[in-house]
């Protein structure tokens, strides 16, 4: 699933969606499954059917639902979890924004945390010095199990030998 937007005067998963894209995969991972009436009756009294099958079926096209026929009405289901999801995009955005901005980033990224909230702040040193500890293990035990590798011998016998 890749994102080609990503409105900065939204909130939430608005920024990456739309509106009412928003609200069908509300419904949608709130219900487990929908067919396009159950949404629009969710939806309200402004809701039109035509409109909301329209971005449903969009919705199918971006691989964000899956639509199945089950009797004569499709039912669609969320490809995947709203956390699952909400985690995938944010891997993106930030991937993005480093790839284009690099250190910028984390620093802005450091500030933001700091002068909103210290506990997330203290959450991501932390979160820093367990990723380096994990990396720095991980190098060692390849550097160990590289010291001992068995040589490889060629047990073939030779052909001078059988002469």
């Amino acid at each position: 699933m890749k994102f080609h937007a990503f409105r900065l005067n939204q909130h939430g998963l608005a920024r990456l969606f739309g509106e009412l894209e928003v609200r069908i995969m509300d419904i949608v991972w709130d219900l487990g499954q929908a067919t396009v009436q159950d949404v629009v009756d969710n939806l309200g009294q402004d809701a039109h059917y035509k409109t909301t099958m329209t971005v449903m079926n969009r919705l199918v096209n971006k691989g964000f639902l899956e639509r199945r026929k089950v009797s004569r009405a499709f039912v669609y289901v969320p490809q995947t979890n709203r956390t699952e999801l909400v985690e995938q995009l944010s891997r993106q955005v930030l991937d993005g924004l480093i790839a284009d901005f690099g250190p910028a980033v984390l620093a802005h990224f450091v500030d933001a945390l700091a002068s909103a909230d210290k506990e997330q702040l203290a959450e991501l040193a932390a979160l820093v010095e367990n990723k380096l500890a994990a990396e720095e293990e991980s190098s060692k035990l390849k550097v160990e199990s590289s010291r001992f590798q068995p040589s490889t011998f060629d047990l073939q016998p030779s052909t001078s030998d059988h002469a």
